[in-house]
């Protein structure tokens, strides 16, 4: 099965939000299993269903159900990556949302967007994907929250939905919902979304830059080719992020898929994979990465693929290559030298 994952950028502003209602962060990270290093360095990915689970969690402790409704207020653009960079760049409304439903996976798998029109309305329905109670409604809030002001960003501040429509049940206080969408609301309905004039689809958005929107597309395409829904890619995603970090293991990488070591080790067996097996071809991949410049600091380099020392790291090199790491650029820069003389 595959293993939804989402960028915990979604957790910006989480701690101040938790901490000014009351609460602690750091305890409810912990009552969630997850590690504190997620609301420090942002732009990591993680399990979609843990954070349902932390945000399900936080609202029932602090007694706020509409906490990711208040959370959406705090995010922008910005949690949304390059995805966000590419709307950014968009001629026109219809095509910064198009961007977004074409590459919001690669930021959050927690759940998706679709546009119907009909005749002169318009709705952008908000799918979860993610378990959660009262119909996700944690997620849903977030998305549906940070969409309306997306859309404000672009159209102004004083742009209002025609309505706003919830799977989950209406919260005892409405205000929080009545204060950021300014439109009226509907609870218990087939589906989350905004509706609006269908005109707003059309609207200039001014900032067009066709050379940088097809640069940030290209890239995102990449991202896309290059990501594949299998747990070895996912487990080797997590990995390249954890090793800088100087904590990466087993027991990590397992607990960022929300899953047991054993679990995931019983997945990576059923593909003939292996952790060390995934580790190893991360590091080969760094250092050879790294070792293509002249400059690069060998001990640096072992520090940052996770190794105590460098006789570690080059005893690792010489049985993946044959070589040692510190031959291995004495080679090339033998190469680079008879290549500038015969010029």
């Amino acid at each position: 099965m595959h293993i939804l994952l989402a960028s915990n950028a979604s957790l910006t502003g989480y701690s101040e939000l938790v901490r000014e209602l009351g609460g602690d962060p750091e305890v409810l990270m912990h009552c969630a299993g997850l590690e504190l290093s997620l609301l420090e360095e942002f732009d990591q990915m993680m399990s979609a269903e843990a954070m349902s689970r932390l945000f399900d969690l936080t609202a029932h402790q602090l007694s706020c159900p509409s906490f990711c409704l208040l959370l959406s207020q705090r995010q922008g653009l910005s949690v949304l990556g390059p995805v966000g960079l590419v709307m950014s760049q968009s001629a026109y409304f219809h095509d910064a949302y198009q961007a977004l439903e074409k590459y919001i996976h690669l930021r959050s798998e927690a759940g998706t967007f679709s546009l119907e029109t009909d005749g002169a309305i318009a709705i952008i329905k908000y799918v979860p994907h993610v378990h959660g109670e009262n119909h996700s409604r944690q997620i849903c809030d977030l998305s549906i929250g940070i969409g309306c002001s997306l859309i404000r960003s672009y159209i102004g501040k004083h742009w209002k939905p025609r309505a706003v429509y919830f799977q989950h049940s209406a919260p005892v206080e409405l205000s929080a919902y009545s204060m950021l969408f300014q439109a009226p609301l509907s609870f218990d309905q087939e589906f989350n979304g905004l509706v609006f004039d269908v005109a707003l689809l059309d609207a200039p958005l001014g900032s067009d830059e066709p050379e940088l929107r097809q640069f940030l597309s290209h890239y995102l395409d990449e991202l896309e080719d290059l990501k594949e829904a299998n747990i070895e890619h996912q487990c080797a995603n997590i990995i390249r992020e954890l090793l800088p970090k100087g904590s990466c293991s087993l027991r990590l990488v397992a607990q960022r898929l929300d899953l047991k070591e054993r679990a995931l080790q019983r997945r990576l067996n059923k593909i003939n994979r292996s952790y060390q097996a995934i580790l190893d071809q991360v590091r080969q991949k760094i250092a050879t990465e790294y070792l293509a410049s002249k400059t690069t600091n060998l001990t640096a380099l072992s520090q940052l693929l996770g190794y105590t020392d460098l006789s570690s790291f080059s005893k690792a090199y010489k049985c993946w290559f044959g070589v040692a790491p510190s031959q291995h650029m004495s080679s090339q820069n033998s190469d680079q030298n008879i290549q500038a003389n015969k010029l």
